[in-house]
């Protein structure tokens, strides 16, 4: 299988440096492999809508001209959710706002020689274990196909025979139930609260008596129907992660 590789960054020298890099761990794979350079998250954009490109790995620069990397990066999450990214930087600043996408590995460029290879390994091995770099949903809307990165959804509701899709920064509307939107590797994301409401439960900050508190205050109500499903998940939920944050400190 042929791999296709896409390199963003707007600094020319860097660009060509990103490529050498890219090559130089592709040819000992000894990979099948095709690399598009671009000098322009637009550039960039573009080709993936206008041209159904769909890079298996990218490899972004963050601070570029017009939108910044990580912004691309979240772009790329939604439209090509199978496609892993590495951040590729002058600035190690920037590492703690590169966590608001979805990436492989954050390297920056003075010490690209020492870490890239293992940035590359870890995406190549990835590709390899699972078809999409991000849980996601695929959303029609409008006669597209959008990928909606799990980690994005606030909650899913039921509008008449329809769904809306509620997302930190925006949303969605496709024609199909709820029941239907959510696959079966992601049942478990969600916690079905309401006869019309399925609640991402990374999302939930508090449970009120009746109602799921999310984190940006939204208030879902819990029908009697489901109350003790909803209890039991949410405690359960957050023991699990309470107890992994004792082993990881």
């Amino acid at each position: 299988m042929k791999l296709n590789i896409a390199i963003c960054d707007d600094n020319s020298t860097h660009l060509k440096l990103a490529e050498d890099l890219v090559t130089s761990c592709l040819d000992q794979e000894h990979n099948s492999y095709l690399i598009q350079l671009f000098s322009s998250a637009e550039e960039l954009l573009s080709e993936i809508d206008k041209d159904h490109y769909s890079p298996d790995i990218a490899v972004l620069d963050i601070e570029l001209d017009g939108e910044d990397g990580i912004s691309l990066a979240k772009r790329m999450n939604q439209l090509v959710p199978m496609c892993r990214i590495i951040f590729l930087t002058a600035y190690i600043d920037y590492a703690p706002d590169a966590y608001e996408a979805e990436h492989i590995w954050f390297v920056v460029k003075k010490t690209a020689d020492r870490y890239f290879p293992s940035a590359m390994k870890k995406a190549l091995q990835s590709l390899e274990n699972s078809p999409a770099a991000v849980p996601s949903i695929i959303v029609r809307e409008d006669g597209k196909s959008i990928a909606v990165p799990v980690s994005q959804i606030l909650y899913i509701s039921k509008v008449s025979r329809k769904s809306l899709i509620s997302c930190k920064d925006t949303e969605y509307h496709d024609t199909r139930r709820p029941a239907l939107l959510i696959p079966e590797e992601l049942r478990e994301q969600f916690i079905h609260c309401h006869q019309g409401y399925w609640v991402n439960i990374s999302m939930i900050r508090e449970l009120d008596h009746d109602v799921l508190v999310l984190e940006n205050g939204i208030r879902i109500p819990i029908s009697r129907t489901h109350k003790d499903e909803v209890r039991d998940r949410f405690f359960d939920y957050f023991q699990a992660k309470r107890s992994s944050f004792s082993h990881e400190s």
